[in-house]
């Protein structure tokens, strides 16, 4: 997986050059058969931008605040598992 770091997800909306930097980034992933994940995602704009770009996944404030491994766990792990 290739990560777009944060510093080029969070001005796509106003700036056109992170804009093309990760349009290029996500060329080049999808080229190569990798999938993309952007880091930094905090607003429903960069979001849909990425989106629009083919971006594979991304992470962010705008899904969640950092949370410790068992918070994870039982919040996200938990209902999938089935006795």
């Amino acid at each position: 997986m290739l990560k777009i770091d944060r510093l080029f997800v969070r001005d796509n909306e106003t700036d056109a050059n992170d804009c093309a930097i990760v349009k290029s980034i996500i060329c080049l992933a999808e080229a190569l058969n990798i999938a993309t994940v952007a880091e930094g995602v905090e607003t429903e704009g960069q979001k849909r931008i990425l989106k629009d770009l083919n971006c594979d996944c991304f992470q962010g404030y705008l899904v969640s605040e950092p949370i410790d491994v068992e918070k994870f766990e039982s919040q996200f792990l938990e209902p999938l598992r089935k006795d």
